[in-house]
């Protein structure tokens, strides 16, 4: 499962109305984005709607980050930790030699 976690970005708009993100302040800390790579329309998994996606280079890590024109928000996707069901005692895949 995939988590939605909104990001402030600060972005520079260019002389035909593009975009382009500067830094991401998250927390206490600034990140610098070193370089953008490409930028396109996506529908990321585990969010809902249309968002530009940006695959950038972050402190040397490539990491995508989206914007949502609609709710005009920032955000990245963060795999969230799912907890593991109890598996239920079944007599007839009881091994007897792994106790």
């Amino acid at each position: 499962m995939l988590e939605k976690i909104p990001i402030e970005v600060i972005v520079r708009f260019t002389e035909k109305g593009e975009i382009r993100p500067l830094k991401i302040n998250f927390g206490d800390k600034l990140y610098v984005i070193d370089k953008v790579y490409n930028k396109k329309l996506a529908t990321p998994k585990g969010a809902f709607g249309v968002a530009l996606e940006y695959n950038c280079l972050i402190c040397g890590k490539r990491k995508r980050i989206y914007f949502d024109r609609y709710e005009n928000i920032w955000y990245y996707l963060k795999k969230s930790v799912e907890e593991k069901p109890v598996p239920v005692y079944n007599p007839l895949n009881y091994d007897i030699f792994t106790d």
